[in-house]
């Protein structure tokens, strides 16, 4: 027999219920969750008022966890001689969720008697009936329940009392066999390489944090083609539906939660595979199974290039060079602040679907997302629906994030991942750790943020959550990186002032953490950490980490010049290569808060994106006012960009950067001797041109300094007659082309031959800006050569 527990209940003033009536009836009782011993008194019983037509609710609650501990919830319930003969009683419990669910009882209640009724709390109970949502009644609705009570209701007016008593509960058993292996359904029997294999199960309901490896531990052992074995980590996770409506959307679960494997093959063949599950009573093993993996239909995962340190390159090794920008999040309130001339809703993440098909169609292929408190984040603190604290995941949101990735997969797009934003652990910057269930003034174990980086539980509990990330979505080969922090300088106590990256257990948290991916992480995701401000604020300790594949920086800046950000992108790659490896800058848009105006940030916007075709940065610097490129229509702007590095593959070590600012090659680059220069056709000053390349081929791009102070040059007067002068190319005929920077196409093509070492060609008209390619003629595009 199974122990009995003690329902301690304790009868309260009575008030009015927030949902029923004015003089509805409520009562609390206290549940200790103890067990009691056989000779334990009786309790007195509860008389309480029942007030018909209203519902009359008796509240049940208990100390943390104590709902997990029993099986059953037993009551005698007396029904007065007087009251009507069509009343009823239900149990409800509300979840950690909000979620109602509730149980009918049997019968109607009979006038001077007293019933017996015991409520099944067992996981998988059919007993259960959800309202107002479609989840299944499962052991992590009893975790920690908003509200359990007992409900009396009938039509007929009536007033009386009704009485409670023996209240019990039977202890929950703890098992005793072995996991079993349930409901294996695999995805496919053949898959492509680089594509999802997905393996759907069902474990015993009996673990309240299935994210917790020491609870439940879950892999699949998958045996490729070459022998060789790959461990899998398995997840938990429950479904969703989502039905959007003129006022949002909204997400709702369905269904029981299941477990998961998600593996990608990355050669073809046969593969075996065998899942294997651990607890606390035993391990349990399914399998062997198998599937064929088949030739594949994408590139790979992306690393840094072999042929070239400062870019990147699909696994197959072709180029990638990231187009694209910032969303960190569905909707910015920045931009609400800064720009309040349209009026925004707030949005869900269902935009990321929209965003990303826009994208798509203008040639980009990449962005940034966070894994936010406000936006897809899986630890936060319970007063936030849906969270639950440390270790315990959100998991609407982890279902949100399958829904952004494979998004990204439809659409071409790469995800820089961002894990934790500074905010989570900062007290002055956007200051988020008054809420931070890390702190241990909202319930966790950390006196300050800054003890992140060295306390070994809060070690142990990142590489948990990293465990969960890597077995949800590390199987997609658009993941392009993990980024640990975004603006991590600003992350700890006001005493740290805003050098968060530079105490030595931050230094070696970022080693030790790289070095556990590289062991955990099947597909080897390039890992990244980063910094606000500028390059100046980088901290070449963690730069130059192996364990770190590139460098991630912001690039902002308080010039009222909008070209101060080609000379700042320019330095961005002076600084980072000699590091090695390739820089990436993830948020840029003139000063943080954008106080330059509109005029000035779309200005800038535009030189950037062209600057970065010829500077040694690993792609185009992300914009970070995403609600502008989305609500202005500057996608066409990529487009432009996307054309003309089409057919670009920039990863040569011999080629550098050739700017107003230096003319020979960067430092981490051979010396080649090319120059290059502009001369204005009336004989001003005012015209510069970027190149990139060296004596054989070369891109670029010359601009007018003076131009780009307007947002609008349609009207201004074309420059005529401008020579672009090339010294220290090799003798040959080369094929000059020169591209509209608004439409991405070539306006005029030529050849000419290098004259002693010399190219000099007329530059046709052009009002602001015009790019340039020069190459051997044997080598010349199929293009079209004509004018817009």
């Amino acid at each position: 027999m199974r122990p009995t527990l003690l329902l301690c209940w304790l009868a309260l003033a009575a008030a009015a219920q927030a949902e029923g009536t004015a003089d509805a009836a409520s009562r609390e009782i206290t549940f200790l969750a103890s067990t009691a011993p056989s000779n334990a008194p009786a309790l007195p019983a509860l008389n309480t008022a029942v007030a018909f037509p209203a519902d009359t609710d008796l509240f049940l609650s208990g100390q943390p966890g104590a709902w997990l501990g029993v099986d059953t919830l037993d009551f005698d319930l007396t029904w007065p001689a007087d009251a009507p003969t069509n009343a009823q009683a239900l149990v409800y419990l509300i979840d950690w969720e909000h979620r109602w669910y509730q149980t009918l009882l049997p019968g109607f209640l009979t006038p001077e008697k007293r019933h017996r009724f015991s409520v099944d709390l067992r996981a998988g109970s059919s007993a259960w009936e959800p309202r107002g949502h479609h989840a299944a009644w499962q052991l992590r609705a009893r975790c920690a329940p908003k509200r359990v009570a007992i409900r009396i209701f009938g039509p007929t007016p009536y007033l009386g009392t009704c009485r409670l008593e023996r209240v019990t509960g039977q202890a929950a058993a703890k098992p005793v066999d072995a996991p079993t292996i349930q409901n294996v359904r695999p995805s496919a029997t053949h898959v492509p390489c680089f594509g999802r294999f997905e393996i759907t199960f069902t474990l015993p309901d009996r673990y309240p944090n299935p994210f917790d490896p020491n609870q439940v531990d879950v892999q699949a052992l998958v045996e490729g083609p070459g022998g060789t074995v790959t461990n899998v980590n398995g997840f938990f996770a429950q479904d969703f539906y989502r039905t959007l409506g003129p006022t949002g959307e909204a997400i709702e679960p369905q269904g029981r939660p299941v477990w998961k494997v998600r593996f990608s093959p990355c050669a073809p063949g046969t593969y075996r595979y065998r899942l294997l599950v651990r607890d606390t009573a035993g391990r349990s093993e399914w399998g062997p199974a198998k599937f064929e993996a088949t030739a594949p239909r994408t590139r790979g995962f992306l690393r840094v290039s072999r042929k070239d340190f400062r870019y990147f390159e699909f696994e197959d090794g072709t180029p990638f060079f990231p187009i694209g920008h910032n969303i960190r999040s569905p909707f910015d309130t920045r931009t609400d602040e800064q720009f309040p001339w349209r009026q925004r809703w707030p949005e869900g993440s269902t935009a990321y679907l929209r965003y990303f098909k826009d994208m798509s169609r203008n040639g980009e292929n990449f962005v940034e997302v966070w894994s936010a408190a406000w936006s897809l984040g899986l630890e936060w603190t319970q007063t936030v629906p849906s969270y639950h604290g440390v270790g315990q995941y959100n998991l609407q949101n982890a279902w949100e994030m399958d829904q952004v990735v494979e998004a990204a997969e439809r659409n071409g797009i790469y995800l820089n991942v961002v894990i934790n934003n500074h905010g989570k652990f900062s007290t002055y910057v956007d200051p988020e750790w008054a809420q931070n269930p890390y702190n241990q003034a909202a319930g966790g174990y950390l006196a300050s943020p800054d003890e992140y980086f060295s306390d070994p539980r809060a070690i142990e509990d990142f590489k948990n959550l990293m465990r969960y990330m890597i077995a949800r979505w590390g199987y997609s080969p658009h993941v392009f990186a993990w980024e640990l922090w975004s603006e991590l300088n600003l992350t700890g106590s006001e005493r740290v002032n805003h050098h968060g990256h530079e105490p030595a257990e931050v230094v070696a948290w970022h080693r030790d953490i790289g070095r556990w991916l590289r062991g955990n992480d099947p597909y080897r995701h390039l890992v990244t950490s980063h910094v606000s401000a500028d390059y100046r604020v980088q901290n070449p300790k963690i730069v130059s980490l192996p364990e770190m594949d590139f460098a991630a920086v912001d690039a902002y800046h308080s010039s009222p010049d909008a070209l101060h950000i080609v000379r700042l992108l320019f330095e961005t790659g002076q600084f980072n290569n000699p590091f090695k490896k390739p820089v990436l800058v993830t948020e840029f848009g003139g000063q943080a808060q954008a106080q330059q105006g509109y005029d000035h940030i779309y200005c800038a916007h535009h030189a950037a994106l062209w600057a970065s075709t010829c500077l040694p940065i690993g792609g185009t610097p992300l914009f970070w006012w995403w609600m502008l490129i989305d609500e202005d229509n500057l996608y066409p702007r990529y487009a432009a960009i996307n054309r003309f590095m089409e057919d670009e593959d920039r990863r040569d070590p011999t080629q550098e950067a050739i700017t107003p600012w230096t003319r020979k090659a960067t430092s981490a680059v051979p010396e080649t001797g090319v120059n290059l220069s502009v001369a204005r056709g009336s004989g001003g000053s005012g015209i510069f041109a970027l190149g990139y390349g060296n004596d054989n081929s070369m891109i670029g791009w010359l601009y007018l300094a003076d131009r780009f102070a307007e947002a609008d040059v349609s009207k201004a007067p074309a420059e005529q007659n401008a020579t672009l002068r090339v010294d220290g190319m090799r003798s040959g005929t080369y094929r000059v082309e020169f591209w509209d920077t608004a439409q991405g196409q070539v306006v005029e093509a030529r050849e000419t031959t290098a004259e002693e070492t010399v190219i000099a060609v007329t530059v046709p008209p052009f009002q602001r800006d015009l790019a340039f390619k020069i190459k051997p003629a044997a080598k010349r595009r199929a293009k079209p050569e004509t004018r817009q």
